[in-house]
């Protein structure tokens, strides 16, 4: 993954080979998000993150509501969406005190720390009124996060402009992740071959936040993430069918791991796992069964 701190966000496809446990993006601007401040009031907060574009399906979102309390700042890790090797967190930063945020302010040194690497991207906003800075974590995982110990850490709240301290850290505090109950997987036997790659493909995992194909290479090569992803569509119970396109490739326990969670114009994709159909690999249809 870059290390990209401009400030500018991020999109997907530069994800597609990431650096293990480096954050991009870790102190963001409002301004550089070109949307609003977040709603406090708004316990939905994944549509604040994706312009309200979000069309999340019941039981997707997992409320965790983890907090401890440091230097007096509050961390709290609100809620999560986790299936497969893929998850996204969110966290909020407050003041006990309860005193406001400028708007212009931002968490420094962001983490997600677990027992394996993971690759991540952060970012943030200040709420409409102050009282928190909301972060979100956009994570994938060598394998499933389920019923694992996660810390989030931070070094410090800072002026994102002028970079001074307004409270100092550290600030950490550790959940045990939860898959949420949209999430499955299947079992699958498929080679690709393609120029001087040959691919076995095994698993597919199903989420709200995306399509997830783990495989290995064959070729001799398995130190390296592989060049190639294939056309991927889903079909849903309504007879439609949807291509969607590829966000990241990361390394996975079983060798690679295609991430397909965007639309065609780059734009993130949220799923109803429960009227999945079939997924088609290249033209090959395979029937999803849950």
């Amino acid at each position: 993954m870059n290390n990209n701190q401009n400030g500018n966000k991020t999109t997907k496809k530069e994800r597609k080979k990431w650096v293990v446990g480096t954050a991009v993006v870790a102190t963001i601007s409002l301004m550089a998000m070109g949307t609003s401040a977040l709603a406090s009031s708004d316990r939905d907060v994944f549509k604040g993150f994706f312009k309200g574009n979000t069309e999340i399906s019941a039981g997707s979102a997992t409320l965790i509501n983890q907090s401890s309390v440091m230097a007096g700042i509050k961390t709290t890790v609100e809620e999560s969406i986790i299936g497969g090797n893929s998850a996204i967190i969110i966290v909020s930063f407050e003041h006990e005190d309860g005193a406001v945020f400028p708007q212009d302010a931002a968490i420094a040194t962001l983490e997600l720390d677990w027992a394996k690497d993971a690759s991540y991207m952060v970012e943030q906003r200040v709420t409409e009124d102050g009282k928190k800075i909301i972060a979100m974590f956009d994570v994938d995982t060598p394998s499933s996060l389920k019923g694992k110990k996660v810390t989030i850490k931070a070094d410090a709240v800072v002026n994102s402009i002028t970079g001074a301290v307004i409270a100092k850290g550290p600030f950490h505090t550790t959940f045990t992740a939860q898959e949420s109950s949209t999430a499955y997987n299947i079992g699958i036997d498929q080679t690709l071959s393609h120029q001087q790659e040959k691919l076995s493909l095994q698993t597919i995992n199903f989420s709200t936040i995306g399509i997830g194909i783990e495989g290995e290479r064959l070729d001799g090569h398995s130190d390296q993430l592989p060049e190639y992803n294939p056309k991927i569509s889903i079909s849903t119970s309504d007879g439609k069918e949807t291509e969607l396109y590829l966000g990241s490739t990361s390394t996975s326990d079983r060798g690679f791991e295609w991430h397909y969670n965007l639309d065609k114009e780059g734009k993130r994709i949220f799923l109803d796992t429960a009227v999945i159909t079939s997924i088609s690999i290249d033209g090959h249809i395979i029937p999803v069964t849950k």
